[in-house]
């Protein structure tokens, strides 16, 4: 049984995790320890950690499932973790913050979201056009993620991520009629 000072420890020595091809079995399943201890042990001095701990894209299946530990605390706890974490070099790092805080729309993550759509990674673009779709469904921001998402469309390459953004400003833009003043 591992304890929250092991358990934070194996955090702050994971920042970020080896990537997906050089990740070890031993690694993984520590992470996994330490995700479910969490899980059932809520402290807020895990979401940081855990917030800028994705070293790969996938980390065998757990990575996804740490939204299950983020999601037991509030917005307000996990707001300014989550703002900076979308500033780390990695783009791993940035990727599944992306995607955890589509659960959490707040205005102030628009800016932040707007940099990382300037990343050329596929998932990333991907993830953050999610992102910035759900601020403007929850009546933040909406004008200024049509105009983004308009942007965006010109500058995207690849014909599939093109028509998901066409496909996610006609919903934006749909929604637009129900926006609250």
């Amino acid at each position: 049984m591992i304890t929250k000072i092991e358990a934070l420890s194996f955090l702050e020595e994971h920042q970020p995790m080896p990537k997906d091809e050089e990740l070890k079995k031993e690694e993984i399943e520590k992470y996994e320890e330490v995700r479910k201890f969490f899980l059932n042990n809520p402290d807020e001095k895990c979401i940081p950690l855990f917030l800028n701990s994705f070293g790969g894209k996938d980390g065998f299946g757990i990575y996804q499932m740490v939204e299950d530990v983020i999601t037991k605390f509030s917005k307000t706890a996990i707001l300014p973790h989550a703002l900076n974490a979308l500033k780390n070099k990695s783009n791993n790092v940035k990727y599944w913050c992306v995607q955890l805080i589509s659960n959490y729309p707040d205005r102030r993550f628009f800016n932040p979201l707007v940099e990382v759509l300037e990343l050329e990674d596929e998932d990333i673009k991907v993830a953050t056009i999610t992102a910035l779709a759900q601020l403007a469904l929850n009546n933040l921001c909406v004008n200024e993620v049509i105009k983004v998402l308009e942007d965006e469309i010109e500058r995207i390459k690849d014909e599939e991520i093109k028509g998901f953004a066409a496909e996610v400003l006609e919903d934006v833009k749909n929604s637009k009629g129900t926006e609250t003043l």
